[in-house]
């Protein structure tokens, strides 16, 4: 009955792989893109770019991390997959957020000319975020209310785009499902070995969501912005 409860089939192995490897795949695709998409855009907004395509690329590194951490927890035994004594680096896929989301959502602020001749509130808003990506690792829950409040003090200050509003919308969204699994484990079903498979699925879509997605939106609205001003002079 334990050993039953310690294996996964290898479809079940296999779906996890595939998700973690999505979710490395997409990230650096899209650091690389924000790179090359640098060349297109006005100078001011280069600067943006290059900093989400840092941030975005080091959390590509430790969501990699994950996926090695995956395949080294299990072993091929015989018809399934056996727990091998490895343990799977959460800590790495929390990194992984910290390194990218504050910085993604420091450049949404750099992208509409927000925090020119504001110094105060890039020093106030960055050391919010600075703070949310260091209390992370340690607290889930301090790190969201940080989140939270540095969310509506730049909302006091200017009026949010469309893509910085859809990517704040995905980073709360998938905080809060993360937070709600900590604090409020749901059954997914399937016994052990099924809990395992559909938590380690749900976390890898959660982080896409939370980094894939807002670095999508926040290229998507630097191409907008610089392609007007382009139109306009």
């Amino acid at each position: 009955m334990i050993e039953s409860l310690l294996t996964i089939s290898i479809g079940e192995y296999s779906a996890v792989e595939i998700v973690l490897r999505l979710a490395v795949v997409l990230m650096s695709m899209t650091a690389l893109l924000l790179v090359l998409s640098a060349s297109s855009v006005s100078a001011s907004f280069r600067f943006p770019l290059f900093l989400a395509a840092v941030a975005l690329g080091g959390a590509a590194f430790f969501e990699a991390g994950v996926w090695q951490s995956w395949k080294e927890a299990f072993e091929l035994a015989g018809t399934s997959y056996a727990v091998s004594g490895h343990l799977i680096a959460d800590q790495d896929r929390i990194i992984a957020w910290s390194v990218g989301v504050p910085v993604i959502l420091f450049c949404f602020g750099l992208t509409d000319g927000t925090f020119v001749g504001k110094g105060w509130m890039v020093a106030r808003y960055g050391l919010l975020l600075l703070l949310v990506a260091l209390v992370a690792p340690f607290s889930s829950s301090a790190a969201f209310i940080l989140l939270v409040i540095a969310i509506i003090l730049l909302h006091r200050s200017i009026s949010f785009t469309l893509e910085t509003r859809i990517a704040l919308g995905a980073v709360i969204i998938g905080f809060s499902i993360s937070n709600l699994l900590a604090w409020h484990p749901v059954s997914l079903g399937g016994g052990v070995s099924g809990e395992l498979v559909r938590g380690e699925i749900l976390r890898t879509l959660i982080d896409i969501l939370s980094l894939v997605i807002p670095s999508w939106l926040l290229l998507s609205g630097i191409l907008r912005v610089s392609n007007k001003e382009k139109e306009s002079s």
